[in-house]
């Protein structure tokens, strides 16, 4: 058994998208001045941990995030397109107010987002994704920056809860850690936001 992997999962900071309250999917919605100042105090919260890898998302607003993060410890950042929000499909760009009736994996196992992704399809991507990362990096700490809807589905994958989400508050820039060695796996911290004003 090789040695376990330390990851960060951190959300990116706020994007125009979340600002406005729409569904952003796999559109790319920039971040906002908050988040950009965001993105600054969850790096200064993180500069004390000595990650051996940055990962981020193809999109602009986890790169963004990413690099600031990275950039306090002089590493680069790898994009791993897998680790991209879920696809919404016909909700993209939809104001989360007039979004009833949406898909509840919490009680209706892989249904769809109408004309975009399963969750069985979301958890194929983005935990083959974290899989391949583990077994490249053992004993090593890997800081990813992904998105709400994606670590939400990961971490409750780590809880051992899916199809089920955990459902706390998770605001951007939150910090959750897990140890995991591709079959048994430790939450060690959960949406923790103490560094978030």
């Amino acid at each position: 058994m090789s040695a376990p992997t330390t990851f960060y999962f951190v959300r990116h900071g706020e994007s125009e998208a979340n600002a406005a309250r729409r569904f952003a999917g796999q559109t790319d919605s920039p971040l906002t001045e908050k988040g950009r100042k965001q993105a600054e105090a969850v790096a200064d919260e993180l500069a004390k941990v000595r990650f051996d890898k940055v990962v981020s998302s193809d999109l602009s607003r986890t790169r963004d995030t990413a690099d600031v993060i990275a950039s306090r410890q002089a590493v680069p950042v790898e994009v791993v397109r897998d680790l991209r929000e879920i696809d919404v499909g016909e909700r993209t760009g939809t104001a989360f107010d007039d979004a009833r009736g949406l898909p509840n994996w919490r009680d209706d196992g892989f249904v769809a987002w109408p004309g975009g992704e399963t969750l069985e399809q979301v958890v194929a991507r983005s935990l083959g994704a974290i899989d391949r990362l583990a077994r490249e990096n053992p004993g090593k700490t890997i800081c990813v920056v992904g998105h709400g809807g994606i670590n939400r589905i990961l971490l409750s994958h780590f809880l051992g809860i899916l199809p089920r989400l955990d459902r706390s508050p998770a605001t951007n820039t939150n910090i959750s850690v897990v140890v995991t060695d591709g079959r048994t796996h430790r939450v060690e911290r959960l949406f923790a936001s103490d560094h978030v004003s």
